[in-house]
C-alpha cells in the first residue's frame, strides 16, 4: 500500500488515515484496516511504537490525538 497519498507534510498535523489509525490502536481494535506501511510511517513521526506483537501511542501521539479531538 503507498500511504504517501495519504499523508499531510506537516509534522503537527494528522491526516484523516493517520487519525483513524491512531485511534484504531488508542481502542486496541481487534481489526486494523491499515497495512504495517502506515504503522511504520506513525512510527517513524514519533507517534506510535512497537510493543512486542502490538503497537502502542506514545506521548507525542497522543497529544497530537487530544489537539484534534479539541
Amino acid at each position: 500500500m503507498d500511504v504517501q497519498h495519504l499523508l499531510i507534510q506537516h509534522p503537527g498535523i494528522l491526516s484523516d488515515p493517520e487519525w483513524i489509525a491512531l485511534e484504531s490502536i488508542e481502542e486496541r481494535t481487534s481489526r486494523f484496516v491499515f497495512d504495517d506501511t502506515l504503522l511504520h510511517v506513525l512510527a517513524d513521526r514519533g507517534l506510535v511504537e512497537s510493543a512486542g506483537e502490538s503497537w502502542r501511542i506514545t506521548e507525542i501521539g497522543q497529544r497530537r490525538l487530544n489537539e484534534r479531538d479539541g
